[in-house]
């Protein structure tokens, strides 16, 4: 996939460095000297030290909020970072972006060991079976797609375009109708097989956590807010301007009709997930009471690295 790539990770839990107190004793450093990024994607910057404030030389081709950068247009600019009588910077350069989507034909190649589908295209699904161990996706039998109050929260919206693999075969597209509340919806498994197969995940993210990741293609123009959230509601992340319930993670994406897509480090929710049983909503979604807005989703899967 082409599709730019967004890293949501929470600082404090998937940090390469232990954060501690600036001291004369401990030289800063910082994660990157030097990154080069597409227009429209972003990276998180860390350090080893507590940064006390981020600052860009450009903010017309990146700007940066508690580390993370985000790439606004073609150009190179200095991130620096400071901490007491220190300053480390990294030097960004930001390139044109390219076009999103996949490589289409005969489907796109995931670079990954293991996938656990949620919502791919048959195309893409025959193009990875090899790597793929657990069909979650919908079958409209034992799978659903249950929609609350159906018409009254989500609407069908329509699919325009090529879907995130870069294909014809078409994307989930919502439309957010409630005027006062919530929009949500849910991907129901109860398929025994299917079940089974998410439970093997839960086993294998305990195991070695940092090796796995929650994955999801979006794209809108507009700037509503969501939440996601999987594994039958134990863990939870927001994508938007506004974080929902101040969950632990808090990402977005640029709103220009393209396909980005969000990886969600599965180290982040160990803790959640020692206690849950798997079965019932494997995925959830809630937009916040916008009309009109639009929820496009494509490439939601689990997967190791």
């Amino acid at each position: 996939m082409k599709a730019n790539k967004i890293f949501a990770a929470l600082a404090a839990l998937t940090l390469g460095f232990a954060a501690c107190t600036p001291t004369e004793e401990v030289e800063m450093v910082l994660s990157d000297s030097q990154i080069v990024l597409e227009v429209g994607a972003t990276h998180q910057l860390t350090a080893n030290v507590k940064v006390e404030s981020w600052e860009t030389s450009n903010a017309e081709v990146a700007t940066v909020a508690d580390g993370l950068i985000l790439a606004v247009s073609e150009g190179t600019t200095i991130i620096s970072a400071k901490a007491g009588a220190q300053s480390k910077s990294c030097v960004v350069k930001v390139n044109k972006k390219t076009s999103g989507g996949g490589e289409g034909g005969d489907g796109a190649k995931l670079p990954y060991k293991r996938v656990w589908a949620v919502l791919m295209d048959q195309v893409t699904y025959d193009a990875n079976a090899s790597i793929i161990v657990c069909d979650a996706r919908v079958d409209d039998v034992e799978n659903n797609l249950w929609v609350w109050a159906s018409g009254e929260t989500y609407a069908a919206g329509e699919a325009v375009g090529k879907n995130a693999f870069g294909n014809d075969e078409g994307y989930l597209a919502m439309t957010c109708v409630a005027p006062d509340g919530w929009s949500g919806m849910g991907f129901c498994v109860e398929k025994e097989t299917s079940v089974a197969g998410l439970e093997e995940l839960r086993q294998a993210i305990l195991a070695n956590p940092d090796n796995f990741f929650f994955h999801i293609a979006m794209k809108s123009t507009d700037n509503a807010s969501h939440n996601i959230s999987f594994f039958n509601d134990a863990a939870f992340f927001s994508v938007g301007t506004t974080e929902i319930d101040e969950k632990p993670i808090f990402c977005d994406f640029v709103r220009d009709g393209k396909w980005h897509e969000i990886d969600v480090p599965m180290a982040s929710y160990t803790s959640v997930l020692k206690t849950f049983n798997s079965g019932d909503n494997i995925v959830c979604t809630r937009s916040g009471a916008q009309v009109g807005a639009q929820l496009n989703l494509d490439a939601i899967f689990f997967y190791e690295k």
